[in-house]
Parts: structure tokens; sequence; C-alpha cells
């Protein structure tokens, strides 16, 4: 399409979208054209046939989903404690790393820090306020060391951790909490495989974390 220099009509696609998408009209226009060439997700789901997933005969994606598990299915290993909002591994879900998410409140502040450990695969930590006007500002602060060195980091906004493989993170405090944030952990393996470094922290203070030996083994 083109534009007629003398009468100033628009021919081109963007200027027609334009053109037809201007005042309430165009607007109402525009929905039309959308409904014409977006499929109904009422007719979708309805020409699907869904299967019950709870159905005696079971369905073929139930186990991908969490919250259809029983609870023999899912309180499994960590998934049996009530720390955590969601938590999944291979043991609950065939193929599924491990994975976590808690709320961490006011009282986090008095528990125990997690003590310095290193995973043999990569982790992720996200930590995310629950303020949606202002979803950037985490509304707590925590302090997370890294590496041999100790090198502290301070947190006190949304953010996400990538910590690579077998390098030593944490003690992990949290220091303040005035509004409760979600955090989430995220391992690039089926279970929790840690090695405990009590050696980087003075014998006297070993009683203020928590210290965890796993090499990945533990079964249901």
């Amino acid at each position: 399409m083109s534009s007629d220099p003398n009468t100033g009509i628009v021919t081109t696609r963007r200027g027609f979208v334009k053109e037809i998408t201007a005042g309430a009209a165009g607007i109402a226009l525009a929905g039309i054209l959308s409904a014409a060439f977006m499929p109904s997700k009422e007719s979708l789901a309805a020409t699907a046939n869904p299967v019950d997933p709870m159905a005696p005969e079971g369905s073929k994606y139930r186990k991908c989903f969490l919250n259809e598990l029983v609870p023999e299915e899912r309180e499994i290993g960590f998934g049996a404690t009530k720390m955590f909002v969601t938590f999944a591994d291979g043991d609950i879900i065939d193929g599924c790393n491990y994975f976590s998410a808690m709320w961490m409140g006011e009282n986090s502040t008095k528990t125990l820090g997690h003590g310095p450990h290193t995973h043999p695969v990569p982790e992720v930590l996200v930590a995310i306020g629950s303020d949606p006007e202002h979803p950037e500002e985490l509304g707590a602060e925590f302090e997370l060391l890294m590496g041999t060195e100790m090198e502290k980091h301070i947190v006190n906004k949304s953010t996400l951790i990538y910590i690579p493989e077998n390098t030593v993170h944490c003690p992990f405090t949290i220091k303040k909490v005035t509004r409760p944030f979600l955090f989430m952990q995220a391992h690039y393996g089926p279970k929790l495989a840690e090695t405990a470094r009590r050696d980087l922290v003075p014998e006297e203070m070993r009683n203020k974390y928590i210290f965890i030996d796993s090499d990945g083994s533990l079964k249901k």
C-alpha cells in the first residue's frame, strides 16, 4: 500500500490499521476483527473433550500437576514438611528437578541461618516482593555470602541469584522483614545434593547455622 499526496488517503497496511482503530467505531471494528481471527477458548475446551484427571482410569498428564497428586504422592521427603508453599523433586514428579517455594515472614529473622555449602549442580534462588503496586521492593533484607572468600551481598529488592555448580554460598541470614516475601529455590538436578562447609565457620559459631549433607541418593 502507499499514500496519495493529493488526497492524504493512507494506503499502507500500517496506515490502514491505524485508520480503522481510530475512535470508538474503529475500536469496535478492531474488536470484531480480533474476535473473527482469534479462536474461542471455550469452544476449544469443549472440542478437546477433556479427561477428568481424578477419574479412576486417571489421565496421561495428571502427574505433571502437583495439585492433582494425592497426599501419598506429593508428601514425600521435603514435600512432607509444612514449611513450603509448594515443593517437588524427581521422587514426586518423574523427571522434575528439585524446586521449592516458601513465604518468608518476620519469624524467619528468628530462625537459624543456612550454613555455607556447595551443590554439584547449578542453583537459582529467587526472592519476590508481595506488594503488587511496587513488585520491585522486597519488603525485607537478607544477607548472602558467596565463595570461600565469604563475599557479603545484601539483598533488599526482588531479585534472582544464579549460583554456579560447586560454588560455596551462604551463610544465608534474613536480617529484617517488613512484609512477607516469596522465596524460591531451584536445583538443576532431581534431588537435593549438598555438601556442608562447616570448616568455613568458626567452631564456636557453628550452632548458629543449619548444615545439610546429602549426596542426592535419598529415596522415597
